[in-house]
């Protein structure tokens, strides 16, 4: 050990470098450090431990717990398929046991393991980051498949990409602090409010959290969902449709009577007053509590109404307003166009754009516009209803006693898991999927899951100064160029670094590196 920190210490003389030296075909001299700090986060969730413990009982020639780091690491700092993740690992400095073939074997593990190893991660969260559980956050995404046809597990289902291909819908929890507990996967064409009790009732079971208040939007606000959380005395803090609402809840909302300003609900730069200095949005509120009827199922299966009483809570955000004005702008700009010149645009074309005009019609096949002797013309009446609506929105929730303000701010904090969804989309570019079987798709996910879960507790341990985009970018940027003679030079150090360096107690910012300092790195992290 003593020998080991040694050399990792000790000075090199590169000597004579000649500039006449060509290089050879395909090489490529880089390496990735960037797994350093995630190995770090890694080991402190015990993850190794798991998977070693769980292969002792089976006969393999390669490691699960290589494979589990390979595409975590892979997922964040090059992201890709399963081959193109396989082929990374000679750009990470330091070894792997597996070959191609033992991947796509170890998501079937993977899959048999998931339910434990997701309670796991979480006893690990609880114990070193005291996570949060009095306030949770639940949505749902779907991921596309680049295949034509369905089957059993991947349905077509509305998609936001509005791709049209088969998809596998994620339920997935956050705490209070944004750090996600545990996720599912739903066929395709499963509604939104059908995921959510599933998802509660197996955390009720055996992740042991205590009364839990749900953060959720309204594809998640039912009946159904509503008398199950309730039932158990949990908590829901839901947005409701305004459009659609009876007449009573419409007039609530469009008196002026009774609105209070909040101070510090929303928080934006976007905003400016006359002198160009930044300002805070104003934000308008107002409540009552209200026995509201829910629809909910029994046990015949029939549903039947029932009241509850809930507190409804509506806002006024003007940075909301404005955001709806700016596109309906836009809509109705490209409204006008289509008016100008109809035959231009196809039903596809013309989209959403298509609400703001009245006498127009398509071709059910072709999309093609269909000649009639009718003119197409602007709905201002729609246009002026729709501009009724802007800025305003319905929150409810079983929290009586909760401040207005927080329960506003709490549903405010929504945006968190959205964020997630797009980290996982965008950066770590979890779709397309490109494994079939159910087993590998599920195993596929949960090592997207893991490196989520990874860039959020860093993110934490950073005091939440970076957003996980900001680290993501400095972990590929962080990569080392070898030499001569088994000497490596670090490319890249930033600010981010050294505050992860610090955070974690590695040292990053070294300009050269030897193999074994390499090693002894990498040793630190599993400390």
């Amino acid at each position: 050990m003593e020998k080991k920190k040694q050399e990792a210490e000790e000075d090199v003389y590169l000597g004579y470098v000649s500039t006449n030296e060509v290089m050879d075909e395909n090489e490529d001299a880089m390496y990735h450090l960037g797994f350093l700090p995630l190995s770090r986060i890694y080991h402190e969730l015990k993850v190794d431990q798991f998977l070693i413990n769980r292969q002792r009982s089976k006969s393999m020639d390669y490691s699960l717990n290589d494979v589990m780091q390979l595409l975590v690491y892979t997922r964040i700092l090059a992201p890709g398929s399963k081959i193109a993740s396989f082929q990374e690992k000679e750009r990470i400095a330091r070894p792997f046991n597996c070959d191609w073939y033992d991947v796509y074997r170890a998501l079937d593990y993977f899959s048999d393991f998931r339910e434990d190893l997701l309670l796991h991660l979480h006893e690990q969260v609880r114990i070193h980051y005291n996570r949060k559980t009095d306030i949770t956050f639940y949505d749902v995404t779907n991921y596309y498949f680049e295949i034509d046809e369905e089957d059993k597990f991947r349905k077509k289902g509305y998609c936001k990409d509005n791709t049209g291909n088969p998809l596998v819908q994620m339920g997935l929890l956050l705490d209070s602090d944004a750090i996600p507990i545990t996720y599912r996967l739903f066929e395709g064409n499963t509604h939104d409010s059908q995921t959510m009790m599933p998802i509660i009732e197996k955390v009720r079971e055996e992740y042991g959290l205590g009364r839990i208040i749900v953060v959720a939007d309204k594809a998640l606000n039912c009946g159904d969902n509503v008398a199950f959380l309730t039932a158990e005395k949990d908590g829901f803090i839901f947005s409701q449709k305004i459009r659609g609402a009876n007449k009573e809840l419409q007039s609530f909302v469009f008196d002026p009577s009774g609105y209070v300003e909040k101070k510090g609900v929303v928080k934006s730069a976007d905003l400016w007053d006359e002198k160009t200095e930044k300002r805070e949005p104003v934000f308008r509120l107002k409540s009552r509590p209200y026995p509201q009827e829910f629809r909910v199922t029994h046990a015949d299966g029939k549903k039947r109404p029932i009241p509850i009483d809930v507190k409804q809570i509506v806002c006024y955000n003007e940075l909301y307003a404005g955001r709806r004005k700016h596109k309906r702008a836009e809509l109705i700009e490209k409204a006008q166009k289509i008016i100008a010149n109809p035959k231009r645009y196809t039903k596809q074309d013309a989209q959403s754009a298509l609400r703001y005009i009245k006498n127009i019609e398509y071709d059910s096949e072709t999309g093609e516009c269909i000649n009639t002797k009718r003119i197409p013309y602007l709905d201002t009446e729609k246009i002026m209803e729709d501009e009724k609506y802007d800025g305003y929105y319905v929150i409810i929730t079983s929290e009586i006693n909760m401040p207005d303000h927080e329960v506003a701010k709490r549903y405010h904090e929504l945006w968190e898991i959205e964020h997630s969804f797009r980290i996982t989309k965008s950066d770590l570019e979890t779709r397309p999927v490109y494994v079939t079987l159910k087993q590998r798709i599920e195993g596929h996910f949960l090592t997207c899951f893991i490196a989520l879960l990874i860039l959020r507790l860093l993110a934490k341990r950073l005091n939440k100064e970076y957003a996980p985009e900001q680290i993501i970018k400095s972990l590929r940027k962080y990569q080392a160029c070898l030499v001569k003679d088994n000497v490596y030079r670090v490319a890249y150090y930033d600010p981010l670094l050294k505050d992860i360096g610090n955070a974690l107690n590695l040292v990053l910012n070294q300009r050269f590196l030897k193999p074994g300092a390499i090693r002894q790195l990498i040793a630190d992290t599993k400390r």
